[in-house]
């Protein structure tokens, strides 16, 4: 038997999965409207012409730490890195971009990213159509340079590589975009993208 040296440390490293830590700040506002299933119904049940009817329940379309802050799902930074990757190729298929790559590849290890506050910046209101209808609505906003710092775990680094991974966030946050309302609102730049040691995990 041969003995292994150091050489074949390189391949293994690329075969195990790591995690990044990623902040991203905000060159665009930032638009909220969580779907709360509770709020929907009550609103759906309300009378005619009530005030529940009329009117929109802000809080209900934001998501809250554990602390109480406003923050952003992990879903959502995922969401924008796999759609980022439609215009990237599937290493493992020349005919496919690496959207589903990504679905399956990266997941977030952050729940749901603190903005650093427990009151949006003020609220947007614009037309919208709901049910062919035009009406007003009221949606928590951020203006820009708004942060959020998320824990990426890459599953298939054989195929997604930190330099592979750290373009597709630059690229989700120049034309994705994440949150309501986007790519006009939720475009961001990233400020920080750091392979953590095992140690720092």
């Amino acid at each position: 038997m041969f003995p292994v040296g150091n050489g074949a440390e390189s391949d293994i490293e690329n075969i195990h999965p790591y995690m990044v830590e990623v902040t991203i700040q905000g060159n665009a506002p930032l638009l909220c409207h969580r779907w709360d299933s509770d709020a929907v119904d009550e609103k759906a049940k309300a009378a005619k012409g009530s005030k529940t009817k009329k009117s929109d329940n802000v809080e209900s379309y934001v998501y809250r730490t554990e602390d109480g802050d406003i923050g952003i799902p992990g879903s959502y930074i995922c969401g924008a890195i796999a759609t980022a990757a439609k215009s990237q190729q599937d290493p493992r298929s020349p005919r496919k971009s690496a959207l589903d790559l990504l679905k399956a590849g990266v997941i977030s290890l952050t729940e749901c990213a603190s903005l650093g506050t427990k009151e949006w910046d003020y609220l947007d209101r614009r037309r919208v159509r709901v049910q062919q209808a035009a009406i007003t609505r009221e949606r928590p906003a951020f203006r820009p340079g708004w942060k959020l710092t998320y824990h990426l775990q890459v599953l298939l680094p054989e195929y997604i590589s930190p330099t592979f991974l750290h373009q597709l966030v630059v690229d989700a946050g120049r034309f994705v975009g994440i949150a309501d309302h986007r790519p006009t609102m939720g475009r961001f730049q990233v400020t920080h993208f750091e392979v953590l040691k095992e140690d720092e995990e």
